[in-house]
């Protein structure tokens, strides 16, 4: 990835979708949860003041857990590349719930989405390494045990750290 004069990064790749895509060539969902994690640490959980607890993060869920004010949060990261945004199975969901619950952990949910710069790659869902990103994050919403999870973030499901 190049930056022009005005340091605004700019894609390897030539506008477009490229003809011959190689595997290589193709950010993995590993690589992808690897890039959403940094996402949050560096942007959302370190500027607030939050303490990473020892051994995170990690490749297990809750990939972050941090902590402030004696209270654990357990940060279940979940990519999603544009126009797609994941969410998680609700048998999984409460499995994880309890899992929480058991050792005094608050879950969250973060969905971190995706979008390449270039319109034709957003809309062919492309993640190509090199490529040059808009990342969003909405903010953090608490898991539970219901039987459905709303995931539109609400007033009502929203949750900021140390709330």
């Amino acid at each position: 990835m190049e930056e022009n004069k005005n340091n605004i990064p700019e894609s390897v790749w030539a506008p477009g979708v490229p003809q011959n895509i190689k595997a290589e060539d193709v950010i993995t969902l590993d690589e992808l949860t690897i890039m959403a994690i940094n996402y949050l640490i560096n942007n959302v959980i370190i500027p607030h003041g939050f303490k990473i607890e020892p051994g995170f993060p990690r490749k297990e869920i809750p990939q972050i857990g941090v902590k402030k004010d004696g209270v654990l949060y357990g940060i279940i990261v979940v990519p999603s590349v544009f126009p797609k945004y994941v969410t998680l199975q609700d048998e999984f969901r409460i499995k994880l719930v309890e899992m929480c619950e058991k050792g005094d952990i608050v879950p969250l949910f973060a969905p971190v989405g995706y979008k390449s710069i270039d319109d034709d790659r957003a809309k062919e869902s492309l993640t190509l390494k090199g490529d040059v990103f808009m990342t969003t994050f909405q903010g953090f919403i608490k898991l539970t045990k219901d039987e459905k999870q709303e995931y539109a973030l609400t007033k009502e499901n929203s949750y900021n750290i140390g709330d």
